[in-house]
């Protein structure tokens, strides 16, 4: 993504993919840079995301944004962290990549999901992918990204199992994976009253740090 300003406020822009990141804004703000932003990038995708600060609600109304995730921040260090065990989860082999594509299309459908499997295989060195295989089998993943713009995190950002112990295990794998690339915290927004995740990261040591809540603007 290339950094745009609009009246002094940055944004991040996708252009091939027509789509628009804006991070932490005031409802001033987004009410002042809105329509200079939808005369520049006509039909494009925006997403909005707000941590730890009252969300811009009129703008937000007005402009007939949905909310799209509502998340609590939950972090972990290397003094906190609380390896858990579990033979079965193993970094993904490139051969099984396709079947990773599968499962992972298959639970987070588009337009919902920016990350789908195309986009993750074209920027593949961004992400560290762990798996759960029964035979030959995918059944589990859990997805790291380690080049961040904040280079002293990693961040989880999917974490799909049918148990606590692989979805501890897989939580345990990809913070120590995190660790030992020298990054001193690790990220995981849980989806508020997603309570079979929170218990997973509570088991590694993750802690909650704050909140998240995304928007959607499917276009301007």
């Amino acid at each position: 993504m290339k950094v745009v300003e609009i009246n002094g406020i940055k944004i991040f822009v996708e252009e091939a993919e027509n789509y628009i990141q804006i991070n932490d804004i005031q409802e001033k703000d987004l009410a002042e840079i809105w329509e200079p932003l939808k005369k520049r990038y006509p039909g494009f995708e925006v997403t909005l995301c707000i941590r730890d600060m009252p969300a811009p609600k009129g703008t937000l109304d007005s402009i007939g944004a949905e909310i799209l995730e509502d998340c609590i921040a939950m972090k972990v260090t290397p003094q906190g962290y609380r390896p858990y065990g579990c033979g079965e989860v193993t970094l993904l082999e490139e051969a099984d990549f396709a079947k990773f594509a599968a499962l992972h299309d298959k639970v987070n459908p588009a337009p919902d999901m920016y990350w789908t499997s195309r986009r993750i295989q074209d920027k593949r060195d961004i992400w560290r992918i762990f798996a759960i295989k029964k035979g030959d089998e995918i059944t589990g993943y859990g997805m790291l990204m380690v080049k961040l713009r904040d280079e002293t995190m990693g961040e989880i950002f999917c974490v799909e199992a049918d148990n606590h112990a692989h979805r501890a295990a897989l939580f345990s794998a990809m913070a120590g994976c995190a660790f030992g690339a020298g990054r001193s915290v690790v990220l995981r927004m849980v989806e508020r009253g997603n309570t079979h995740e929170h218990e997973a990261a509570l088991a590694v040591g993750f802690l909650e740090a704050g909140f998240y809540i995304g928007y959607q603007v499917r276009k301007v």
